[in-house]
């Protein structure tokens, strides 16, 4: 509770006859979940109210008085400067006692007046509940004494201490005894509720928003949400005010001078103000900030209410009371600010902890020193958001050009450099780049190297697969960092293993980049950030895909797309490589219309570009425009600086458009200008066209010794050559061959759901499946889209074996499916979907409707009848 007048007059309506209960002003916001709490405190023998100036604590104890719910006895008893002897505060209580009724005649008599107090308490006929006021924190007060000995020797008596901060009463020993409530600032703090019925009490109207920041800005402190609501009734614009109300607005710092700051000795008042300056405070740093008069550490934090213990020996003030003692710092002492704030960054530095060390560093200004303790620490990562959000040293997004562009030393322009990446400021980035490069050549520094390599491999559209061509350098200067510093720093170990990854791509060593893109995400999950994360799963998603695993791409992709977005993204550069992922698989999915939705918008990089392109150019094929493919890969040609194998792809896709076309000479020479080693793509594209040429026999050959010769080819490119060779038996009449040639291309290709070779192969596909009614049935549902059913007159039931569900599975259905099938619990596949466990158990119930089953081993036999799996 605070009164509606000014916040001193709540925390102390003391204008009365001393020992007389105060009379409840009538404007005070209702608590009753306080006042339970208090009147449930007072059936035990001691309930203490804490909190700082304005915190309600008079208020609070007047309301529970006024209630009735508490003892049929009850008074109040006021410490001032008539109370600091026993006698003085033994009188003062027997006086309150007298008022209530209680005979006291003979405290004033007795040589040892707590006696005398003592025996008027026993003859009370009821509990006897005394509130004792403004309750002093010094050890052995006269009103910690006589309250002491009354709990121990008068089973009536009742006391509600209100006090700024823990008294010195042997609270330990009552609260292992269960005979203590207390009531602390946290609880005292106003809810929402409270602070709108406050600023309806002085006519002011606030969005919900711009009350809650209130709330947040106040935490709640009731004298600042008052004095708040008090300036906003003639502000003009009172949104405005709540916005911009502080702990520097003129109303709350004077009220926090004149309350606690000013009635401080002078060494407090200094301990007070140098602390300020840090987000928290044990008393190692204090002594550092304050000299000598961080010795009186321990009394201040046990007497000031403001000051909020963290744990471990830290503690922190209150935020608008901190807030008001910086403001009072720069006021008195502005050359200590930054003087203060370095001796902080020191010892931080010190003590290992390296973000608050940054943190004071910045605001002391020194770009220097912060820049120098992130590179020499290897700490780059934070600054480029790496990591977990809680360790990102995004506080170094400010530093000046003029600390960037200038000095001797390079670690200013490597951090600031980082900053632009993380932002996805290319222009930025490449400059400070620049320049730290050529301060690095005048003063060669192997940390300011390492984090400069770091810098490299996440600038804006060089990550993974965005940057291949100087991946590989960057990553081995970045290996060069002593092992321990990586196992602490597995942000950059990360980094290291995305850009031997993507060294791996640019020699068309798909299957070792796949690997270290794995190391790579290993490490990244280590960090806990979620950026390196994405961009880990973006590019494994992407080379899987190139190596046909379409299944697990769109898996990987899903993953990425799942995490949390950066709050500064370039453009979605880190999700290109899942968009590129995503589109090859609709490919060979046989949803050419999606995959070229996909690509449509530009993507970051010569790279990209081109794999974009030829994507697109497949999905021409599909749709049986090979003009528009010849163009896109025209398009793709144009791309440079590209790897060799890419440019091999697209001659083969060439090859493959100029056959559709007829063109055979054409898709000839495109087969010659491939060129590079022997790889079954380039076998199967030389058998195509010598098919397509009437030379079946040379096409045999061609193509036999590419599956012999390259068993660890693309999925994709399997499927389509053991295809291709079921065609040529079957054209020479080989049916027993060609059967067998078929049932391996559609058994690979029915583990990653390929359906594009068997829809291009329609038109001599079909009659073979029409009188083989078992091969139908083994793989209808990857068969679907040759539109089987319609032609053959085949009905679809909900029932029997090979025929497919009544209703399709969705895509989410599908992953929770494959998860059962790798006997996944319900919590494991939750936590692997990113979803909750109910959710899951909805889509297990949905998936057995579906598929005709009531158990999850049911599920999985009958999805693989139905080539689900």
């Amino acid at each position: 509770m605070i009164a509606s007048g000014t916040p001193a007059e709540a925390s102390a309506p003391g204008a009365v006859p001393a020992g007389s209960m105060p009379s409840l002003p009538g404007w005070v916001v209702p608590r009753p979940g306080l006042t339970g709490r208090l009147s449930g405190g007072v059936r035990g023998p001691l309930t203490v109210i804490t909190g700082p100036p304005g915190a309600g604590k008079t208020i609070t104890a007047l309301a529970w008085a006024a209630s009735g719910a508490g003892p049929p006895v009850a008074c109040w008893v006021t410490c001032d400067d008539s109370t600091v002897t026993v006698q003085g505060f033994c009188a003062s209580l027997a006086r309150s006692l007298s008022g209530a009724g209680i005979d006291t005649a003979s405290a004033g008599r007795s040589p040892d007046p707590r006696e005398a107090v003592t025996a008027a308490l026993l003859d009370a006929a009821a509990p006897v509940a005394v509130v004792v006021d403004d309750f002093p924190a010094r050890p052995g007060s006269a009103p910690a004494e006589v309250v002491d000995h009354l709990l121990r020797h008068a089973p009536a008596f009742r006391a509600v201490v209100l006090s700024r901060s823990d008294s010195p009463l042997p609270l330990n020993r009552h609260r292992l005894a269960r005979e203590l409530t207390e009531i602390r600032a946290d609880d005292l703090a106003f809810g929402d509720h409270e602070v709108a019925e406050v600023l309806a009490q002085h006519g002011v109207r606030l969005t919900h928003a711009s009350r809650r920041a209130l709330h947040e800005r106040t935490g709640g402190w009731p004298a600042a949400i008052r004095l708040a609501a008090m300036s906003m009734e003639n502000h003009p614009d009172p949104e405005e005010f709540a916005a911009r109300f502080a702990g520097d607005d003129q109303t709350v710092v004077g009220y926090l001078m004149e309350e606690v700051v000013d009635a401080q000795r002078p060494g407090a008042r200094r301990l007070l103000l140098a602390t300020s300056v840090v987000e928290r405070v044990n008393a190692e740093l204090a002594g550092e900030l304050a000299g000598d008069a961080g010795r009186a550490f321990a009394d201040m934090v046990r007497q000031n209410a403001f000051v909020v213990p963290l744990g471990r020996g830290w503690y922190r003030y209150h935020p608008m009371f901190g807030a008001a003692l910086r403001l009072i710092l720069r006021h008195e002492s502005p050359g200590m600010v930054p003087v203060l704030h370095r001796r902080a960054a020191e010892w931080f530095e010190r003590s290992g902890m390296l973000p608050d060390a940054v943190r004071q560093a910045v605001r002391a200004g020194d770009w220097q020193y912060a820049s120098r303790m992130v590179v020499d620490r290897l700490a780059i990562g934070r600054a480029l958001g790496l990591g977990p959000p809680e360790a990102s040293l995004d506080l170094l997004d400010g530093i000046p050009d003029a600390a960037a562009f200038t000095g001797a030393r390079p670690e200013p322009a490597i951090v600031a450099a980082a900053v632009a990446a993380r932002r996805g400021d290319e222009a930025s980035c490449a400059a400070a780049l620049r320049h730290a490069r050529r301060v690095l050549r005048r003063s060669p520094h192997d940390a300011a190297w390492m984090c400069l390599a770091a810098v490299e491999l996440c600038r804006p559209g060089a990550a993974g697969f965005g940057g291949l061509a100087g991946a590989s350098g960057e990553a081995a200067l970045l290996r060069q960092a002593p092992g321990r510093l990586l196992d602490d720093r597995p942000e950059l170990r990360s980094l290291a293993l995305s850009g031997r990854a993507a060294a791996h791509v640019w020699h068309g060593e798909l299957d070792e980049a796949a690997h270290h893109f794995c190391e790579a995400l290993a490490a990244a999950e280590q960090a806990g950030g979620d950026v390196q994360r994405r961009r880990c799963l973006s590019d494994l998603a992407l080379a899987e895909a190139l190596l046909g695993n379409v299944a697990h791409a769109a898996d990987l992709a899903g993953r990425a797309r799942r995490l949390p977005e950066p709050p500064v993204s370039a453009k979605g550069d880190d999700l290109a490589a899942a968009e590129l992922a995503d589109a090859w698989g609709d490919v060979e999915r046989w949803r050419p219309r999606a995959a070229r939705r996909r690509v449509a918008q530009a993507f970051p990089g010569p790279l990209a570009s081109a794999i974009q392109h030829l994507v697109k150019a497949r999905a021409d094929l599909c749709r049986g425009r090979p003009e528009h493919a010849l163009e896109d890969l025209r398009a793709a040609g144009e791309m440079v600086p590209r790897p060799g194998w890419l440019g091999r792809r697209l001659a083969l896709v060439s090859a493959e458009a100029h056959v559709a076309r007829g063109e055979i000479e054409a898709a000839r020479r495109d087969v010659e200008r491939a060129g590079g080693p022997p790889s079954l793509e380039t076998a199967l594209a030389l058998a195509h066209v010598e098919m397509s040429a009437g030379e079946d026999a040379a096409a045999v050959a061609a193509l036999r010794e590419g599956l012999h010769r390259h068993t660890r080819a693309p999925t994709d490119v399997r499927v389509e050559a053991w295809l291709l060779d079921a065609r040529l038996a079957y054209r020479k009449g080989d049916r027993g061959e060609g059967r067998r040639s078929l049932d391996r291309a559609l058994r690979l290709a029915r583990r990653e759901g390929i359906r594009r070779p068997f829809v291009m192969s329609r038109s001599w596909l079909l009659p073979l499946l029409r009188q083989d009614p078992m091969m139908l049935r083994a793989h209808r549902l990857l068969l679907e889209p040759l539109g089987l059913a319609a032609e053959t007159g085949a009905t679809v039931s909900p029932g029997g074996n090979g025929t497919v569900p009544v209703e399709r599975l969705s895509p989410r259905e599908l992953e929770v499916l494959r998860s059962v099938a790798q006997l996944m619990t319900t919590e494991e596949i939750a936590a692997h979907l990113y979803v909750s466990v109910n959710t899951v158990k909805t889509h297990l119930k949905s998936i057995n409707r579906k598929l005709a089953v009531t158990r999850r081993g049911e599920a999985v036999r009958r999805a693989h009848e139905l080539s689900l799996l």
